[in-house]
C-alpha cells in the first residue's frame, strides 16, 4: 500500500481531501508547522518536510500546499509529486506589483475578511452547494490570520522559476484563484474550480490512480 503525504491549501485543512478515494494508496495528512515571519517558501518547506520521515515519498499538494511540495522536492529526493489546483513554480502565478505588493509585503491586507464567506469569495473558490459553502465557511473560520498574512507574502515573493520532474499537475479550466492561462498542467479538469479536489474527487482520484508509480 502506497502512502501519499497530503499538504492542504492556504485557508484549508485536510477535510478538502476527504472525498478522494485512491485504490492502492492511503492518504497521510501533513500538518502546518510553526512559522517565522522571515521564512520564505523554501525555509518553510524544510519545516514541513521534517514531518515526512519516509525516504523518497509520494507527496500531494493542493494550492499553496502544492507550492510547498514543489519546494520540498528541490531539497530532498521524492518519488512523485501530485499538484492539484496549484503552481509548479513562480512563473505559473500572476505577477503582482504596485499597491498589491506594497500591501501584502507590509501585511496590510485585511485577511480577516476572508472569514466572512460572502458571494464573491464563494465565486472565487467555485463553491455552489450548501454543503460546499458550509465546509468553506468552517475552514475559513479555523484559519489563523497571522499564518494567512505570512503565506500571502511568501507566495508574492516566491522566486523559484524551475520545477522538478515527476510532477503530475491537475488543474481546473474554471479556476479563478490560480488562473488557467498561467499554468501548464499534465491534466485538465474541464470546468474544474479551485475547490475541485472536493467537488470532482472521483475524476481526480482516477487520474492519481492511473499515474501513481
Amino acid at each position: 500500500m502506497q502512502t501519499i503525504h497530503c499538504i492542504s491549501g492556504l485557508g484549508a485543512d485536510q477535510r478538502i481531501f476527504q472525498k478522494l478515494d485512491i485504490q492502492g494508496a492511503t492518504l497521510a495528512p501533513v500538518h502546518w508547522a510553526d512559522y517565522d515571519k522571515h521564512d520564505d517558501l523554501s525555509c518553510y518547506a524544510q519545516k514541513i518536510s521534517a514531518q515526512i520521515t519516509e525516504e523518497n515519498p509520494v507527496i500531494l499538494g493542493l494550492s499553496f500546499g502544492g507550492m510547498l511540495a514543489s519546494e520540498i522536492a528541490r531539497i530532498r529526493p521524492v518519488k512523485q509529486l501530485f499538484l492539484i489546483s496549484s503552481a509548479k513554480d513562480a512563473t505559473e502565478l500572476p505577477r503582482f506589483g504596485g499597491l498589491a505588493r506594497f500591501l501584502v509585503n507590509r501585511q496590510l491586507v485585511p485577511v480577516g475578511l476572508s472569514k466572512i464567506a460572502v458571494k464573491p469569495l464563494y465565486d472565487r473558490f467555485g463553491v455552489v452547494t450548501a454543503e460546499e459553502k458550509d465546509l468553506l465557511k468552517d475552514i475559513l473560520r479555523s484559519t489563523d490570520n497571522g499564518f494567512t498574512s505570512w503565506a500571502m507574502k511568501a507566495m508574492l515573493n516566491w522566486k523559484t522559476q524551475e520545477h522538478v520532474p515527476q510532477i503530475i499537475h491537475i488543474h481546473g479550466t474554471a479556476d479563478k484563484l490560480i488562473l488557467p492561462q498561467f499554468v501548464k498542467p499534465t491534466h485538465w479538469i474541464k470546468e474544474g474550480t479551485h475547490f475541485m479536489a472536493y467537488q470532482r474527487a472521483g475524476e481526480i482520484s482516477r487520474i492519481i490512480e492511473s499515474t501513481l508509480i
